[in-house]
């Protein structure tokens, strides 16, 4: 259970202590919750130094999800897509054994199922891929692509959703994005004993816009 992202100054004073300077952040945050999703890695490929700092900021049991760079995820042009990929995960290994799942956030509305086999086809073994799609891409034959290699569907709940989406069996990890800008006490409830219910290690991110207590809540919950 964590949020997008920890490095926010509206959050001092109420999540984080008084007077907390940036760079103890992510140290606070740790201290009341076990995982977060980087953002960071979207834009550019992080420098060694800040990936060994985080790891120094963190308890060894501690995970990061990270976002899968640009130029993976919304080039057009697919050719040299596998040396990016491995680029990509070598750029982020230093984080080792608290890097997380891998998030791919693809843009595209309609399934191209040619880049999605390109795709999972150059994925390493390890760490587990979660892949963000479109609903159009919520089919059986493409759950069944990510499910063949281990990757898996994320669920993503939004304010503009009627009803909590289906949770995906797909992959060796379950995925949860709650994007809705608030989450009362029964809503935190029901997502918290729907979480439960599964029976593979799970990660949940709340927006970072939103308040970082209700991770805390539903963190809790669910542990109990």
């Amino acid at each position: 259970m964590g949020t997008s992202g920890w490095s926010y100054r509206t959050w001092v004073g109420a999540f984080y202590p008084l007077r907390t300077p940036p760079a103890r952040m992510l140290a606070e945050y740790s201290v009341r919750l076990p995982t977060v999703e980087a953002h960071n890695t979207f834009r550019r490929r992080p420098q060694q130094s800040i990936l060994q700092g985080w790891t120094e900021s963190v308890p060894q049991e501690f995970r990061f999800a990270v976002k899968a760079h640009v130029g993976i995820t919304h080039r057009a042009d697919l050719a040299g897509v596998e040396e990016r990929v491995e680029a990509f995960f070598s750029a982020v290994a230093p984080l080792g054994s608290r890097l997380g799942p891998v998030l791919f956030q693809l843009p595209h509305r309609q399934p191209d199922v040619g880049r999605l086999d390109r795709l999972l086809a150059a994925l390493p073994a390890q760490p587990s891929a979660v892949f963000e799609l479109a609903p159009a891409w919520h089919t059986p034959a493409i759950v069944d692509r990510l499910d063949s290699k281990g990757a898996s569907l994320v669920t993503t709940d939004r304010d503009r959703d009627d009803a909590a989406p289906v949770l995906s069996d797909a992959g060796r990890i379950a995925y949860v994005r709650l994007r809705r800008a608030r989450y009362d006490a029964a809503a935190l409830d029901g997502w918290a004993a729907r979480l439960v219910s599964l029976e593979k290690p799970t990660f949940v991110y709340f927006r970072h816009d939103g308040d970082p207590e209700e991770a805390l809540r539903l963190y809790e919950a669910v542990r109990g």
